[in-house]
Formats: structure tokens, sequence, C-alpha cells
């Protein structure tokens, strides 16, 4: 309803104010037809003439308006409404402007001349404002976005894009709007994208995703990910609207995933620590090919990082003081920039349980450097060193940590197995060994039983080597004597295949032979003139420097041993193997042969020792022996008389009794004497005797030894004179140069053939060989220490003590020696033991 300022009872008009004229009226309705909302007509006095409701409600008017001025009636807005209807009546043109009321809602304002009035409208804009502070605000957000959003309008031309389009496809702003939309996809794209809104729009849905490809402004294709839709506007417009997201990181990271995927399996293939390493590195370099990699291994033996792979030259090794090891010694965990606080999971920075391959990153100024590097330890197996350009590094601390952690498990799986591995070929190896072992020990045992049947050398030679050669890979076996040629090298025997390369040796001949075969340097010849066990391992090294090794090699044999057979300081000669497969002496092998030499000696020995005693030539010496540190000698020597060594016993490991007379008291000089542990008196009243218990060899032990029957024995300060009988079987120079070797100056003052009658079945040598050791050692004891003299000079349980036995033991073994001489004496026949 609209009122004039007429007075009540004037009656109203047709259209509710006071004309001014027909045209007037005409014009003023029809801006009441056009308008909606308030209405005031306002005079040249700006007084209000006429109005409506809804201009006092929009207005928030306190009663009616009518004949106020309109600059007073809205506050703040009536002051502006005002200004514009003075303009209007001023210039004669319309005024429109938006304000807003005192309780902040949006209206707008417009202000016509008509005629000699001026008609003000009011309308409520709050929800136009409303719309475009939500339009900007949408802007805002969608120049925020990383995706680009773009609208076409139905001819397919570009309307409106934001930064987003423009940082994605490198083009401006103002080359993309009014462009086609080809310039963001392609043809083929565009006709896909409606034929889906179609399709979806049948669905109820009209948002399609499309996955194509754009061109950039510089050419490069752009693989993108398009979401698309339909949006008609109020005015009846239609917009197509699309979201482009650039796939380029995504199908990076897929890539990536998939090669770490592929990685994976690989590492779970490495069968050694190099594969591992070489994999890091072809996953890191096919990953990152811009990358700088270098991977480390942790020598504990020289405590430093060995470079093992790299993607350029390989640096050096890496100690103490640098970053390389700093980052592998403190472990320090997680991803750390310069500058960044504690990780939120790790207040401390720091986390007590270190994951494997965790990611340390120490660029020296990582928010300006062009590149990241990045420090992965491998746990205790060494470091990865990775520097990535910073375009090509998101979210690459994940994907180095993943390597990594790969990588610490394929070292981690080869160690174990490694360690497995070389365990089970350990305990395969000592099955070999044990069972190679116990094949030698069969082996020693029967040439053991084979040496206790033999009384000669040649009866010795024979059964070793028949032996010897059955043992696998030994080819050939031969012994050589040289004791009985005084120095020279005779042949005893000898088996298998080994005839053509004993021809070129010169038996008989003390020196080493000197004719173009000669074999001046072979093994048999190195041990005789040395004493000592030769090795050779594998002949065919040094080939043309040893004529011996052409010849071997000829017959078949690739290493060989030859074995000095020594008793105490007497050689009897060598033995020597060949096998077919190099490497066969080497080791518990050669180390048990060496010592069945020591037991071949030892044979040797006493069949030569049982050959003296039955044989019936012998030749008597009288020898002189400086031996200034023989026991004898210093024992006369600090008693400053000469004393007479009456027989010797031997213990065992290297301990005897020694009975001497002397004229002086030996008990307490020989306590000064180093050697002597005790002395014991033996006077019978006629002579002065002692037993001594000594740690040593004796010169008559070393004297039996090497065959001699000592028949007297005296040692002075100057020396020791001694008479001594041979076998005839024995050198006198051999004897008398191995008393030389040992003691020192020895003087053969004379020697003298003696020829014996034939012994009967009683004599002491048939005796002898009754005695088993034990009883013979006691019975010997007995005699020496005055146990069968009258008076007794000794009780059995001295003799007892002096053998370190019980006396019931001593009583067995003289009681059974007894019964075996009475057996002999008087010829009966005794088994006992």
């Amino acid at each position: 309803m609209y009122h004039d300022g007429s007075a009540e009872g004037d009656g109203p008009s047709t259209t509710g104010f006071e004309p001014t004229g027909t045209d007037t009226f005409r014009r003023i309705a029809g801006l009441l037809d056009r308008v909606s909302t308030g209405l005031l007509v306002v005079d040249d006095a700006s007084t209000v003439t006429a109005w409506n409701r809804t201009a006092v409600d929009l207005l928030d008017l306190d009663g009616e308006p009518g004949g106020r001025e309109v600059g007073r009636i809205a506050g703040s807005t009536g002051t502006d409404v005002g200004a514009a209807v003075e303009r209007a009546f001023r210039t004669g043109e319309a005024v429109a402007f938006e304000t807003a009321l005192d309780r902040d809602e949006p209206v707008e304002i417009r202000v016509a001349p008509i005629g000699d009035v001026v008609a003000v409208a009011v309308r409520d804009v709050g929800e136009r404002v409303e719309m475009r502070r939500e339009l900007r605000r949408s802007g805002r957000i969608l120049e925020t976005l990383d995706d680009g959003v773009y609208t076409l309008d139905e001819a397919f031309v570009i309307t409106s894009v934001n930064d987003a389009i423009t940082t994605i496809t490198g083009y401006d702003r103002e080359e993309l709007v009014g462009s086609h939309a080809s310039m963001l996809a392609g043809s083929e794209t565009i006709e896909m994208a409606d034929e889906i809104i179609e399709r979806l729009r049948g669905d109820g849905s009209d948002v399609g995703v499309i996955e194509s490809t754009i061109r950039t402004a510089d050419g490069d294709v752009l693989p993108v990910e398009t979401h698309f839709s339909t949006v008609e506007f109020a005015s009846g417009r239609k917009r197509r609207v699309g979201v482009i997201r650039d796939l380029s990181e995504r199908r990076r990271s897929e890539r990536i995933l998939r090669e770490l995927n592929r990685s994976a399996r690989r590492f779970l293939r490495a069968d050694t620590e190099r594969v591992v390493y070489e994999t890091i590195l072809d996953v890191a370099t096919t990953v990152w090919p811009d990358a700088t990699v270098v991977a480390y291994s942790f020598d504990e033996v020289e405590s430093v990082l060995d470079p093992v792979v790299a993607s350029g030259e390989l640096p050096g090794p890496r100690g103490p003081g640098s970053t390389v090891w700093e980052e592998f010694l403190t472990g320090e965990d997680g991803v750390t920039v310069p500058g960044d606080g504690p990780s939120p999971a790790r207040p401390n920075g720091r986390d007590d349980a270190h994951p494997s391959g965790r990611v340390v990153e120490r660029s020296d100024d990582a928010a300006e450097s062009a590149v990241r590097t990045l420090y992965a330890t491998l746990d205790e197996h060494g470091l990865l060193y990775v520097e990535i350009p910073e375009e090509n590094a998101n979210n690459v601390e994940e994907s180095v940590e993943l390597v990594a952690a790969n990588a610490v498990a394929a070292l981690g799986r080869v160690v174990r197995e490694t360690e497995l591995s070389r365990q089970s070929e350990a305990l395969t190896e000592r099955n070999r060994t044990l069972e190679r072992l116990h094949e030698l020990n069969d082996l020693i045992r029967r040439v053991n039983g084979a040496l206790v049947d033999a009384d000669t050398l040649q009866e010795v030679g024979d059964a070793v080597c028949a032996l010897l050669v059955d043992a696998d890979p030994i080819r050939f076996a031969w012994l050589g004597e040289t004791y009985l040629t005084g120095g020279g090298l005779d042949l005893v025997s000898d088996a298998g295949d080994g005839e053509r390369y004993l021809d070129a040796f010169e038996f008989g001949s003390a020196e080493p032979p000197t004719g173009p075969s000669a074999f001046r340097n072979d093994p048999t010849r190195r041990a005789l003139d040395a004493g000592e066990t030769v090795v050779v391992t594998d002949v065919s090294r040094g080939l043309h420097e040893a004529t011996w090794r052409e010849r071997a090699l000829v017959c078949g044999y690739r290493s060989v041993l030859a074995v000095p057979l020594s008793y105490d300081d007497l050689d009897y000669g060598v033995l020597t193997l060949y096998a077919d497969r190099t490497g066969t002496f080497d080791g518990e092998f050669g180390e048990l042969l060496a010592e069945l030499g020591n037991t071949v000696a030892d044979a040797v020995n006493s069949n030569e020792t049982r050959r003296s005693l039955r044989s019936e030539s012998f030749v008597e010496l009288e020898l002189h022996v400086d031996a200034p540190d023989a026991l004898s000698v210093r024992l006369a020597d600090a008693l400053g008389e000469p004393i007479r060594i009456d027989g010797t016993v031997p213990q065992g490991d290297d301990r005897s009794l020694v009975y001497v007379s002397s004229d002086v008291d030996l008990a307490s000089a020989s306590s000064t004497v180093p050697a002597v542990e005790s002395a014991r008196r033996l006077d019978d009243g006629a002579t002065s005797r002692t037993e001594l218990s000594v740690a040593g060899r004796t010169v008559a032990d070393r004297l039996a030894t090497h065959g001699a029957n000592v028949d007297s024995l005296v040692a002075a300060s100057s020396g020791i004179d001694v008479t001594v009988t041979l076998p005839r079987s024995v050198g006198v120079r051999s004897f008398v140069e191995a008393l030389d070797d040992r003691y020192g100056t020895v003087e053969l003052r004379s020697r003298r053939d003696k020829d014996t009658v034939e012994e009967q079945s009683g004599g002491s040598a048939t005796v002898v060989d009754r005695l088993t050791d034990r009883q013979f050692e006691a019975v010997r004891t007995a005699y020496l220490s005055g146990y069968f003299e009258w008076p007794r000079t000794s009780t059995g349980e001295e003799v007892a003590a002096a053998m370190g036995i019980t006396q019931p033991t001593f009583n067995r073994h003289l009681r059974t020696s007894e019964r075996k001489v009475f057996s002999a004496v008087f010829g009966g026949t005794d088994s006992g033991e």
C-alpha cells in the first residue's frame, strides 16, 4: 500500500499520493511496476511526500516518513540517501549505490529524478552480497589449490582458469582465457568427456574422470587426471568445469614403488655381500638417475668404512673424523635437517629402538641447497650415502630408508647363511678329517705292529714302505740308510712305482751328486743334510729351478715328504714318500708321518742294540771326551776329585738313576750341582757309593743309545775317560762324530778288535731278551743299588722308592725276573711275565 501526505478526509487519490500531472503519474506507475522493494518519493525540498510499507520495514523507520526530510529518516543511510537525492535534482541523472543499514544489513539504493520529484527505491541485496562473498571465497580457494581448475562455455572456449592451471601448463592466463579447450585437452579427450558425462547422467551423476596427457608451453607431455562436470548458472548459462591434477609425481612415485618392490625380490636372491651392495647401487641409480650413490662396508680389522660400489668414481676409505664415519658410528635416528627441532615422536631427537635403514640428512643448508644429502645406516654392516638434486627429492627419505632396510635384511641373511655354510663346510671337513685320521691311525697301528715283528733294518724298511704305499694317495716310498756308510746314502727298501726316479741317485756317496742328472735339491738330500722333515706341497712350483722336479712330474708325483730317521743324536737314514696329488702331506697327515719317522728310528735303534748284544765280534775303544757341560764332569769339578760311574738306569722323561763311586762324600757336594734332585749313600763299609736321581740324559745313556756297551767311565774336571765296546757293525767314525757333535772334542786313544765265544742258551743276551723293559729296570736298579749284596746296602722299599713304584710292585718284577734267570740257567721253560 502506498501513502501520500494529504490530510485525512480529503479522499484518497487513485495512485495513493498527490499527483503532479498525468505524465508524472505514468512514470511513477511504471516505476512501481518495475520495483519489488521499498519506494520513497521526495520533492525538491528533500521532503518525503509518498512511501510504501516495504520501505518503512527495510529502513527500519520509526513511524511514518511522510513530511520528513529524507536525510534524517534512517541514520547514516538517510544521510547517504539525502546526498543522492540532491545530486539527482542537480544533475537530472539517476544514482545507484549499495550501503549497509545500522544493523549491518546490505541494501541497494536507486535514486531517479521523475519530473519535479525524485523516486528512491530500496532493495534488500543481502543474498546477492553473500553470494559475491562466497564467490570471492571460492575464487581464493581455487587459487590456493594445487590442482588446476578451468571453465569452458558451450563452444569449448576457456572462460576462466586458476593460478594452478598456469603453473601446470606454463601458459599465461591471457593465453588461455578465450582460447579453445584443445590447449588443455586434446579433441579426443573432449569427445570422450562428453560421452562420459552423458553416460553418467543416465546413472544420476554428472562428474567424470579421465586420465590423459596435455602438452605444456615447453612442449613437454604431461600426464594428468581430469575431473569434469557441467554446471548451470542461475542465468541459465551452462559451463563445463574441469579440475586438472598433475600425475607426474604420482607416476614417478608408482615407478619408484614398483622398482622398490622388485628390488625386495632381488635382495632376497642375493647370495653374497658383494651382490647385495651391487643391488643397492643398481636400485638407487634406477630410481634416482641423477643421484650420487656410494655404499660403504665396515672393515672390522682396519676399523674404517670401505667403499664397495659407487655411481661414479670410487672414493677412498672413510675413518674417524669424517661425516660418513660419524653417521655410521652414532647411528642417529630419523630424518634430520639442520635447524629443525626434535621430532614429536622422539622428544630428545633420538629413539632407543633404532630401526634398520634409518636415514639422516646432513645438508649444509637444506633450506637453500640445490641437492639433498642423505646417510642411511646399514646397521653394523656399513652405510649408504645418497646425494639427490632437490627437484627430484620429493619423499626421498622414505624410499632411501626402504632401500636401506631391505639391504640390511639381505646382508643379515647373507651373513647368517654364510656362517651356516661355513659351519656346514667345517663340519663336513671335520668329518672328513676324522675319517682320514681314523684311516691314518689304523695305518700307524699296522706300521707299529710290523715294526714289532721286524728284527733287521731291511725288515723295518720293507714293512714300512709296503704299508705306506697302500695308503691313498701315496704312489712310492723308499728308505735310505746313512749310518752304515758313514754319511752316504744306501737304498734299503722301496715299494710302489719309483724305479725310474731312483735311477738318477748316486747311492753310497757321502757328497751331493754333481752330474747333469744330479738332484742337488732333492727333498731326500735336503732332509739328510738338515736333519729336518721336508714337505713339498706342489712339485710343479719352480719346475725350471730343480732337475728333480721335472723327473718327479714325469713319474706322476705331485707332492713329496722326506722324514729323517734320527734317534737321539744318531742319524739312521731318510724315509721319503711321493703322492700323486698336491698338498697330500700338509697338515695332520704330514705331522703323523713325521712322528712315524721317530717311531721307525726307535725301532731301528732297538734292533741295533739287540744286534750289538748278540754280536760275536767287537771293537773296544778308549776315548777322552771334553764334555764340559756333562753332569758327571760338573760333579767331579764340584768335588775336586774324579768320580767313577758304575752304571745308570734310565727312567723315562729324560730322568735317570746314576750310581757313582768316589773317595769323598758325594751327597753334600751334589746339592750344589743343577739337575741332581736327590742323593742317597750306599756305603757297604768297603766302598763309598751314592745313588743320584738326576734330570736329563747322561753320557752313559747316550753311549748306550749309540749301541755302545760302557765298560768303564771316569769323570774329572778335565773331561771323561771312557772305555766302550762296539759291535763291528757299528761304524767307528760315525760313532765318534756323533759324540763330537754333542759334547765337543773327542779323542780316540786306542782301538782293539775283540772276538768272543758263541753265547750259550743261558748267556746274558738270551736272559735279557726274556725280560720286559720294566723287569730289566727293576733288576738293574736292585743290582746297582746293592740289593743283592751281603749285607744289603739298599732295602726293597728303598729300591722301589728310587724307581717311583710301590714295594709290592717291585717285589713282583724282581720275583718274575729271578724266575726267568733261573729258568735260563737250569734249562727250564718259563712262560710267565
